[in-house]
């Protein structure tokens, strides 16, 4: 992944656009460049200082697989959750086995670029479309976030985000190519609609085989009660009659649209049974697994409910896509937690080196954790935070440190870190 990344990373320091692109138009401008400069089809949002693209990418998934190690990486020994609440960063940490510190900073990979597949073309084309954007457009661009999204059958996402001052801050030689990849995210996930479309998918093929307590116990999302969508289950497997298999062949024209981070609609329209209506499942989204939270009953296609209208018509779902605006708080708090966690790597105790190492220790993650939030910080000139928190979640010991003490644990007699009670 470290490879691929620096080729898009290359993409978008060759990218700096003189044309001004207005604030009103600048997602559309986004889709013109595409169309107009590479040919490409694109999707585009503007929410609130994130700029958002989607873009089709077949084939890329299979790229990232030849780029891959050839066995299974070990699973990495120190796990780290952050958090931005109440004017505070906090972080939970998850050690497990032997580990060691390494080195925070990999050097710049120095190899000279090979000829880019088509998938990654297509990926570094759309990259410097982006950055001449963000670069040259009067609209408050902070973020932006590519969904290279691979319609192959595993159907996963690659999310590539990342903060638009660090693309300028190594376009003037203030940071090196390697500090911009540990400041931007790269990220994988399985698609929210196809969870989605999967999840209703197996509820309707479960409806004739399974009783209404198990559907119940299997579908419904935890933040629902049983009896909310007893009634709604019942309605759907009288409506279908014994004609789920109609239904469940239009499996891939059903209208589908994510709304939240983890909520996505999806409508299931009837015709193929006689009947001009549809239903509308909201599916609760949780990694990769998905639950239904309502069912909805509709008159036609079309006759949503007043919470939906303002999506437009389901035919037209496909047109869009939901964008989750970052925010610098949550930023940092992932860039942080991301960069202490690649400070540690495991140790085999019984291995003949291990005598010679000094192992780490839960307090020494909460140590890197301080000096990687004094580094990121200043970096980025973030002052709005009153306390660093440091929990073991396996232990429940805890360490806090105020903001304005940070100082104090860079120093070369800095005082001890010791938890609180």
């Amino acid at each position: 992944m470290k490879r691929f990344g620096v080729l898009l990373l290359a993409a978008l320091l060759a990218s700096c656009g003189r044309a001004t692109y207005s604030q009103d138009r600048v997602a559309e401008s986004l889709i013109q460049l595409c169309k107009n400069e590479y040919g490409l089809k694109v999707k585009a949002q503007f929410v609130k200082t994130t700029l958002g693209v989607m873009v089709e990418v077949p084939g890329l998934i299979d790229e990232l697989r030849k780029h891959a190690p050839d066995s299974i990486p070990e699973a990495p020994p120190v796990l780290i959750e952050g958090r931005y609440t109440q004017d505070a960063f906090d972080f939970r940490v998850v050690t497990k086995g032997s580990f060691v510190r390494v080195p925070r900073r990999l050097p710049d990979d120095d190899r000279p670029p090979r000829e880019p597949s088509a998938p990654i073309k297509k990926l570094q084309q759309v990259s410097t479309a982006i950055m001449r954007i963000c670069l040259s457009t009067d609209a408050p661009v902070e973020f932006y976030k590519l969904i290279a999204r691979d319609p192959g059958p595993d159907h996963l996402d690659v999310i590539f985000a990342g903060h638009v001052l660090d693309s300028k801050r190594v376009q003037f030689y203030a940071i090196s190519v390697s500090d911009l990849q540990s400041r931007n995210e790269i990220s994988l996930r399985r698609q929210p609609e196809e969870i989605a479309r999967a999840t209703v998918f197996q509820f309707i093929r479960d409806l004739r085989t399974k009783p209404l307590s198990q559907l119940l116990s299997r579908y419904a999302a935890p933040s629902k009660r049983f009896g909310d969508l007893m009634p709604m289950i019942s309605r759907v497997t009288a409506d279908l009659n014994g004609e789920e298999e109609k239904i469940l062949e239009e499996m891939e024209q059903w209208p589908v649209r994510q709304i939240e981070k983890d909520a996505v609609l999806l409508c299931v329209p009837l015709h193929a049974v006689g009947d001009p209506g549809a239903f509308l499942f909201t599916v609760q989204i949780q990694d990769t697994d998905g639950s239904l939270s309502a069912i909805d009953r509709l008159g036609t296609l079309s006759s949503l409910t007043s919470a939906h209208q303002h999506l437009g018509s389901p035919e037209h779902w496909g047109d869009s896509f939901y964008l989750e605006p970052l925010s610098l708080p949550v930023f940092l708090a992932d860039q942080i937690a991301k960069r202490a966690m690649t400070e540690f790597k495991p140790v085999d105790p019984e291995s003949p080196k291990a005598a010679s190492l000094k192992l780490s220790t839960a307090d020494e993650v909460a140590r890197a954790l301080l000096d990687a939030t004094t580094y990121v910080v200043k970096s980025y000139d973030f002052k709005d935070f009153q306390e660093i928190t440091v929990v073991d979640a396996l232990k429940g010991t805890r360490w806090a440190v105020p903001a304005a003490e940070l100082p104090l644990y860079q120093r070369r007699n800095s005082p001890d870190l010791k938890p609180v009670p």
